[in-house]
């Protein structure tokens, strides 16, 4: 039986749409970028890669099968004769849209509901939380709540910092273009401008196009492990929040797989969700230049950093 349930949980669609800002990937991509590593998701952060005509080989990776399986569904979609079609099939502002079938997803929306009856009449696009008279308590309650999910090899944190910086940082960018802000308030997009900020006319288009020419491979493994068989052969890793699911000798043998994996000046970008991104190695250095475009990453909660093989 616990066979069973825990099967069930693997299959279940956790990521139906972002979490992570695809905007990212494309401001850092090398344009000299051949062969590049994805982690599946939703599917949706894939779109910005297809976008580039210089990609040849798009190895999209997940543990998940169903997560696989979303990603061709999200690919089909790149059928529709146009943008203007592309949105309707989505319908990215209806709350019964299949943007929101996954469980993250889901979880958002309850979560809208519970912070409405929170914050009250505050609880609304454009106003800042932080100087709501609700704000220091739902800080307090919400650090504790971090506190307790964090996983054993987890630094210490001041979480309280980590929330006012995160929801300032997700404030930078006009309510009526983030998706994300909009995702806490409502539980899903309010506008079809803040799913446009996500997923483009342009990358759309630019998708539609390339997407003959690359060879799209889905490897259903753990991405270290994948990345440990290959030697000088990826351009570019997309590599997601993965580090926050990584124990020390984990993170140990993930450091040295990830050069021998990358070409010559190949870059992987890392995203961690609380902790902060901290790599001892001489054969990976950060990029700091690169680094500095993520600034404006539209979520607010991860840190990122961009480092290349040396």
């Amino acid at each position: 039986m616990a066979t069973r349930l825990g099967k069930m949980k693997k299959n279940k669609l956790k990521y139906s749409f972002l979490n992570e800002d695809p905007n990212c990937e494309q401001s850092v991509l090398p344009s000299t970028a051949r062969t590049v590593v994805c982690i599946a998701g939703s599917g949706y952060r894939v779109l910005p890669m297809l976008s580039a005509n210089h990609i040849k080989t798009l190895y999209i990776v997940d543990q998940s099968q169903t997560q696989l399986d979303h990603v061709r569904s999200v690919l089909r979609l790149l059928k529709e004769p146009s943008y203007e079609s592309f949105i309707r099939t989505v319908n990215p502002t209806s709350s019964q849209s299949l943007l929101y079938k996954g469980s993250h997803e889901r979880n958002y929306k309850m979560r809208s509901r519970l912070l409405r009856l929170f914050f009250g009449s505050q609880f609304q696009g454009g106003v800042d939380l932080t100087a709501t008279k609700q704000w220091p308590l739902f800080v307090k309650i919400y650090a504790y709540l971090l506190k307790k999910s964090k996983s054993d090899h987890s630094e210490n944190v001041n979480y309280p910092d980590y929330i006012k910086m995160t929801f300032q940082r997700l404030m930078k960018t006009a309510y009526s273009k983030n998706f994300f802000w909009q995702q806490i308030i409502k539980g899903r997009a309010e506008t079809v401008e803040a799913f446009a900020a996500l997923i483009s006319e342009r990358t759309w288009t630019d998708a539609k196009a390339n997407l003959p020419n690359i060879e799209i491979r889905y490897v259903n493994e753990d991405i270290n492990e994948f990345l440990a068989s290959k030697k000088n052969e990826i351009d570019f890793i997309s590599y997601s929040n993965v580090l926050n699911y990584l124990g020390p000798v984990q993170k140990l043998a993930m450091i040295a797989s990830v050069p021998r994996a990358l070409t010559n000046q190949g870059q992987i970008l890392f995203r961690s969700y609380i902790n902060e991104i901290q790599l001892i190695t001489d054969q990976l250095k950060e990029n700091t230049e690169k680094t500095k475009l993520l600034e404006n990453e539209m979520t607010g909660s991860y840190r990122i950093k961009l480092y290349e093989k040396i």
